[in-house]
C-alpha cells in the first residue's frame, strides 16, 4: 500500500493487535487492551474510535507507537457503550483505562 500511493503510514487493527508501518520503514506491532468481558457493551464505533485515537496522536506529533497505544485505548474505552461515542473519554482517561486493564496476550 505504501509503494502504490502517497501514504506515509498504514495502520491495520483487529481485536487482538494492531500493526503500523511507515514509508520510512518504522514498524510497530502492539497488542490490544485486555478489556474485561463484563465491561464490553457493544462494538459500534470501536474502529472509528481506534482511528480517532491514532489520528490524534499523529496530529500531536507523537511517535507511531504512542499513537497506536492511544488508538487501542480509545477503542477499548468505546466498547463500554452500545452507542458509537457514549463511552469515549478524554485521551488521558482512555490511556488510564488501558493501563488499568493492561495488554492482551496475542
Amino acid at each position: 500500500m505504501l509503494e502504490r500511493g502517497a501514504l506515509k503510514l498504514v495502520a491495520v487493527h483487529c481485536p487482538a493487535f494492531a500493526i503500523a508501518v511507515t514509508r520510512w520503514g518504522e514498524g510497530v506491532v502492539l497488542p490490544s487492551v485486555a478489556i474485561p468481558k463484563q465491561e464490553i457493551k457493544g462494538a459500534n464505533g470501536a474502529g472509528d474510535a481506534f482511528a480517532a485515537g491514532m489520528l490524534y496522536g499523529i496530529h500531536e506529533g507523537w511517535s507511531v507507537g504512542q499513537s497506536l497505544r492511544l488508538a487501542h485505548a480509545t477503542a477499548a474505552a468505546s466498547l463500554r457503550s452500545i452507542s458509537t461515542t457514549g463511552a469515549v473519554l478524554p485521551w488521558r482517561d482512555c490511556l488510564a483505562l488501558a493501563d488499568k486493564w493492561d495488554s492482551r496476550d496475542y
